[in-house]
């Protein structure tokens, strides 16, 4: 009887397995688990169950908390995945800076007081070292401005980044999602190299751009994370 047993919670280890390993939808990551916590104490049961229910509460549409800056905790909205890997967006303004501190000169992402300040002052700040181990570079394609042309500047390697234009209206698709209190920059030249997309309070996006150097732009960074899983 005792074999008997074994023999089919083997089967059953193993069909949970495949289930977590090769998962296509939240379905499939719900029935692993139902069926690792049937398990019990059965092998490594336990730890993968965990682990489905960590992939669960991270699927993309879900809202995590994640870091803190100036005293409050960061809430974010997880808006795509790539394996383990998970693009969080800050549910809202986080802070305010300009996009640039400039003496009049020109200036894309790659070259922004922004950038550089997301990828390390913020970056240190509101992260704590085993927060910030999660955290992995992506590289980013900073496009043109679609309406008017205007160069968006080299590829570049961030830990940090605020989203562009085509990167907001895929994830966040409806004005209504965009909307919050305040307007906030995006990742994209406006009309010239002195101005940058920003996202307007009603969520409309303004693709003539606002000046990089105004200091009431908000931030809405964003960040790739690896779940430990």
């Amino acid at each position: 009887m005792s074999n008997e047993l074994n023999a089919q919670q083997e089967i059953a280890y193993q069909q949970a397995k495949d289930k977590y390993l090769h998962y296509a939808n939240e379905g499939d990551l719900r029935a692993a688990m139902s069926l690792f916590r049937d398990l019990g104490d059965y092998r490594q049961s336990a730890s993968y169950a965990e682990k489905c229910e960590t992939l669960l509460a991270h699927m993309p549409g879900c809202v995590v908390r994640f870091g803190s800056f100036e005293g409050k905790p960061i809430r974010w909205r997880i808006v795509d995945q790539r394996g383990k890997l998970r693009l969080l967006l800050a549910e809202e303004i986080v802070t305010r800076r300009c996009y640039h501190r400039t003496t009049l000169e020109d200036a894309t992402w790659s070259d922004c007081s922004l950038r550089q300040w997301l990828n390390k002052d913020f970056l240190e700040s509101a992260f704590t070292p085993s927060e910030r181990l999660k955290i992995v570079p992506n590289k980013l394609k900073n496009l043109r401005n679609r309406k008017f042309y205007t160069q968006g500047g080299p590829d570049t390697m961030d830990r940090v980044h605020v989203p562009g234009v085509e990167e907001i209206e895929r994830y966040l698709p409806e004005q209504a999602q965009r909307a919050g209190k305040g307007w906030w920059w995006l990742r994209c030249p406006g009309s010239n190299l002195f101005s940058t997309v920003a996202v307007y309070d009603d969520g409309s996006i303004y693709e003539n751009g606002i000046h990089i150097d105004y200091e009431g732009g908000g931030v809405r960074p964003a960040v790739w994370v690896l779940l430990k899983v």
